[in-house]
């Protein structure tokens, strides 16, 4: 009975290993270089510490798009009690070729209180030292070139800088 047990066991372990299904391939969209202004403090809510981030432009470029990000938008965080930064950024870019596209994006950075200490002092803090990720939803004009950017699902890793943030973007295929 007990080899029984251990040979299906086995199998088992085996059958789940061979049937692990594959991770989603990602294919590079773009590189944001998002200009901030600093941070309005709104203070202590029911759900931690509100800061919101002005966005004041930049630029992003990539293989199938570039242009200009346009000032206006902004990154509406909360802090939580844990020092984690819930992050919601509502922003606009526009192409080269003139068509405007909004973007959300929602994700979180995840810090060491001292590593976020020294990203709130403006230090030059290395990315590995941190987890920062979200989900940007782009919505692009219809019959646009830009158009398939609406049925896709894209994730980032952002880089915290003292004058801004980079967003390297990635299409899920």
């Amino acid at each position: 009975m007990k080899k029984l047990f251990l040979f299906l066991s086995l199998f088992s372990l085996n059958t789940l290993a061979q049937n692990t299904p594959e991770a989603p391939i990602l294919e590079y969209v773009c590189e944001l270089k998002v200009k901030l202004n600093p941070a309005i403090v709104v203070g202590e809510t029911a759900h931690g510490t509100r800061r919101i981030i002005p966005i004041t432009g930049g630029s992003f470029e990539g293989p199938k798009i570039k242009g200009e990000i346009l000032a206006g938008g902004a990154d509406w965080q909360i802090v939580r009690k844990d020092g984690v930064s819930e992050l919601e950024a509502h922003y606009q870019i526009k192409t080269d070729d003139g068509m405007v596209i909004y973007i959300k994006n929602v994700g979180l950075r995840v810090a060491t209180p001292e590593i976020a200490a020294r990203i709130a002092k403006g230090e030059v803090v290395s990315p590995n030292d941190y987890y920062f990720r979200a989900t940007p939803k782009f919505e692009a004009p219809i019959g646009s070139k830009y158009e398939w950017m609406n049925n896709a699902i894209f994730i980032c890793r952002g880089i915290r800088n003292p004058d801004g943030v980079v967003i390297l973007v990635w299409k899920v295929m």
